[in-house]
């Protein structure tokens, strides 16, 4: 005998009602430079500094295919434009991508 999927959804909507409401009440105590705070920062950066290393040096599907000179100078492009330019995200990523694509296009073309 399975349980009722009604009477799982409303199970389901009150643990959810619940902790939203609980985190309401509780945000009020919270400071945002709490050392939690910063910590959890911190791990999303490591998190996402992981990601980006693991692309960059180990990559999967179609962009294994590109060379590792394309990817690097893709990077360093983009996060000198990056700086250079005021910390403009769109304008150090598109230059990030478009040196990686000329690179790879070149290394393509060329050898």
């Amino acid at each position: 005998m399975g349980a009722d999927p009604l009477y799982l959804l409303l199970l389901g909507l009150l643990g959810t009602f619940l902790l939203r409401a609980f985190g309401v009440i509780g945000a009020g105590r919270l400071e945002q430079d709490m050392p939690v705070f910063r910590w959890i920062g911190c791990v999303a950066f490591a998190i996402a500094a992981g990601i980006m290393a693991k692309i960059l040096f180990m990559p999967s599907s179609i962009l294994a295919e590109a060379s590792i000179i394309s990817r690097l100078g893709g990077v360093a492009v983009g996060l000198f434009v990056f700086f250079g330019f005021g910390r403009r995200l769109f304008t150090g990523l598109g230059a990030g991508l478009a040196t990686f694509l000329v690179i790879d296009l070149v290394s393509l073309y060329l050898g």
